[in-house]
C-alpha cells in the first residue's frame, strides 16, 4: 500500500466509511472502471463482500456502476464524493439535533415534576407547536400520514421534500390530505406538486378540520383548535398521542377522509 492510498484509506474511514469501503473506493479512484471480482482481487476485499461493499458505495452517491457483461464499477470525483460524506455528517447532525429538543421536550418538564414530588401527566399539551410537529415528521420511517390547513407552513420545509423522497424510496409511504383552501393559491399548489414530485400521496377536501402527523402507526401529533379563531392567531395546542387504541382510531379516521377526498391531480 502507498503512503497515499494509507492516507486516503484512513481519511475515509474519518469520514464514515468501513474499512473495505475505503479500500475499494480508493482502488476505484486510481483506475478508469473495474469489476467486482477485480477490484477484490486489487483490494484483498473478501469476494463475498465486495458486491454489499460496492452497493453501499453506490446509495452513498461515491460509486456508478457501468451495465454491462459482466458489470464493471467506476468511482465518481473525490470532491463529490467528499461533498456527500460530509452532507451525510450535516444531516445527521440535524436529526440529532431534533432528537435531543425533542427529549428535553418530552422529559424535562416530568423532571421537573419528580423532583417536586408531583406524580407525571400522561398526557403533554405545548403551546404552538407547529415546529415540534415538523421535527416529529423526522423520525418517520416507514409511513406518514398527514392532515394540513392554512396556512400550510410545512409546504415551506425543503428537508421534509427530503425526507418524502428518502421514506418513499425505502419503500415507504407518505400520504396527505389537504384543506380545499390550498386550491386557491397558485404558489402553495405549486409547492405541494413538489411533495407530490418526491412520492406524496396527495388528496384535497374541505372537510379537514385539524392538523395532524401519524408517524410509523405509532404517534400521532394533532393540532387542537385555537382559543382565537382571528386569521393569523397562534396555532392551538399539540396533542401528543402514543396510546396505540387511539392511534388506530386517528388512522381510521383518517382513511374515512382519504376516501371521500378528492386526489391532488384532479383538483390541481
Amino acid at each position: 500500500m502507498t503512503p497515499a492510498a494509507c492516507f486516503s484509506e484512513r481519511a475515509l474511514e474519518t469520514l464514515g466509511l468501513t474499512s473495505y469501503s475505503s479500500r475499494a473506493y480508493v482502488a476505484l479512484a486510481r483506475l478508469p472502471q473495474a469489476t467486482a471480482p477485480d477490484l477484490a482481487d486489487a483490494t484483498r476485499v473478501p469476494r463475498q463482500r465486495i458486491y454489499d461493499v460496492l452497493g453501499s458505495l453506490i446509495d452513498q452517491g461515491l460509486v456508478a456502476k457501468t451495465p454491462g457483461k459482466p458489470a464493471a464499477y467506476r468511482a465518481v470525483d473525490p470532491a463529490n464524493a467528499a461533498a456527500a460524506l460530509m452532507r451525510a455528517h450535516r444531516d445527521s447532525l440535524a436529526r440529532l439535533e431534533v432528537v435531543a429538543t425533542d427529549l428535553v421536550a418530552e422529559l424535562r418538564t416530568d423532571w421537573l415534576t419528580a423532583r417536586n414530588g408531583h406524580p407525571p401527566c400522561t398526557r403533554r399539551l405545548e403551546r404552538s407547536g407547529v415546529a415540534r410537529m415538523d421535527h416529529w415528521r423526522e423520525y418517520a420511517q416507514h409511513s406518514v400520514l398527514a392532515t394540513a390547513r392554512p396556512p400550510f407552513d410545512g409546504l415551506a420545509d425543503e428537508g421534509w421534500v427530503h425526507r418524502v423522497q428518502t421514506i418513499t424510496r425505502g419503500g415507504g409511504t407518505v400520504r396527505c390530505v389537504y384543506h380545499a383552501d390550498l386550491l386557491s393559491n397558485p404558489q402553495l399548489v405549486a409547492r405541494a406538486a413538489r411533495f407530490a414530485a418526491a412520492g406524496e400521496e396527495a388528496r384535497v377536501t374541505a372537510a379537514v378540520e385539524t392538523r395532524m402527523i401519524l408517524t410509523d402507526r405509532e404517534r400521532a401529533l394533532l393540532t387542537l383548535p385555537s382559543a382565537d379563531p382571528a386569521p393569523g392567531a397562534e396555532p392551538g395546542p399539540v396533542l401528543m398521542v402514543d396510546d396505540a387504541h387511539t392511534v388506530a382510531e386517528l388512522e381510521e379516521n383518517f382513511d374515512r377522509l382519504w376516501a371521500r377526498a378528492t386526489p391532488f391531480s384532479s383538483a390541481a
